[in-house]
């Protein structure tokens, strides 16, 4: 029998939609993952309820917020059976496999601490966490209990990373020189009353985005061996910063420039400087919306120059998110495909310092 919560997100899909879901929901022959969520914020139904359906082998059991109206609503819109009187109560259903914590950045250390003890896998909205400090006791926590701990950054789950990777490291088109990214969101009301304008809950365009920066060059490029700056005028509200720009110097004199905000036109883009072409992935940040194609242009060069000779690597319509769930479900099933934490730790301790780094000079300055 179809969830409740199936139908009431397949009623409103388009024809397209079920077709996409038809062929994309792919047979798992293990128990299915039983899964609760921790906080009503505004991107759960993104990050989980409308994508669950697509993924088999996982079922949304019951949700709890701090204000209990909230958890209402949304159990109502999606059929979801159990709406818990606090979070602790749901963190003590012994039903439930795993939690997806949607609350506020700086409560994530806490609640990831109390959902592992209570014998809960983890998928936490990104970031990990706020403070350095706080990354060894939950490393800790998740080995102890022999749980899965993992940072919801759902960009890190599409194959054109992979490809990407792999073309700058076959030498097709020569050695890797530069890398250059634009990831501008401008914010809806000035994003009032939102956590991106108190900087004491991770506010700031950087906070916010430097994370998919920081991620695409661990997976791509590497950042072994590395020195990042970044600059700021920390001019947003509640003295955030709603521009931010980040250099880094990778390995073999490979430069890494990206440009974030909260005030400039939307754009999502990678641009890869190589010896003989340039590559270029727009949008990236489109599958965070639905199933969408991705394709890289690779621009053929000659001494510098543009050829005319344009090749496309193009990808199926995905869904980050769908393929993010996924990933959860298969590593709770699959524990010896043990899921390290050391790029997460990587990114937190890189995000405090260049955000701290910028800070200390806006102050001299």
């Amino acid at each position: 029998m179809m969830k409740s919560s199936e139908m009431s997100i397949r009623q409103s899909m388009t024809e397209t939609d079920e077709h996409i879901l038809a062929a994309q929901v792919s047979h798992h022959p293990e128990a299915t993952v039983k899964l609760g969520i921790l906080g009503c914020s505004g991107i759960v139904p993104r990050a989980v309820l409308d994508p669950a359906p697509y993924v088999d082998g996982l079922e949304i059991v019951g949700v709890a917020n701090r204000t209990l109206s909230k958890a209402e609503s949304l159990a109502e819109h999606y059929g979801i059976a159990t709406i818990y009187n606090s979070l602790d109560e749901l963190l003590a259903d012994p039903q439930l496999d795993a939690v997806y914590i949607g609350l506020s950045n700086e409560l994530h250390a806490t609640w990831i601490r109390k959902a592992l003890s209570a014998g809960k896998h983890v998928l936490v909205e990104k970031p990990l966490c706020l403070y350095p400090e706080e990354l060894p006791i939950m490393s800790a926590a998740a080995q102890h209990y022999g749980l899965q701990l993992i940072e919801g950054l759902m960009v890190a789950h599409h194959p054109w990373q992979h490809t990407l990777r792999e073309l700058i490291q076959s030498g097709e088109y020569g050695n890797l020189i530069r890398t250059v990214t634009q990831l501008t969101i401008p914010a809806k009301d000035n994003h009032q009353d939102n956590y991106r304008s108190h900087p004491e809950q991770g506010g700031g365009c950087f906070w916010d985005l430097g994370c998919y920066w920081l991620q695409f060059l661990q997976q791509v490029i590497g950042i072994q061996h590395s020195e990042f700056d970044g600059h700021s005028l920390f001019d947003g509200p509640n003295g955030c910063d709603w521009t931010f720009e980040a250099q880094a110097r990778l390995a073999h004199g490979v430069t890494a420039e990206a440009i974030f905000s909260f005030e400039k036109p939307y754009s999502s883009r990678h641009v890869i400087y190589l010896e003989h072409a340039t590559i270029t992935i727009n949008d990236f940040f489109r599958c965070n919306l639905g199933f969408y194609k991705l394709k890289l242009k690779i621009a053929l060069l000659d001494n510098g120059q543009e050829t005319g000779e344009v090749r496309y690597h193009t990808f199926e319509p995905m869904n980050y998110y769908v393929n993010q769930l996924r990933f959860f479900r298969d590593v709770i099933h699959h524990p010896s495909h043990h899921h390290s934490l050391d790029e997460s730790v990587e990114r937190i301790h890189l995000l405090s310092h260049i955000h701290a780094t910028a800070k200390a000079k806006s102050v001299i300055s």
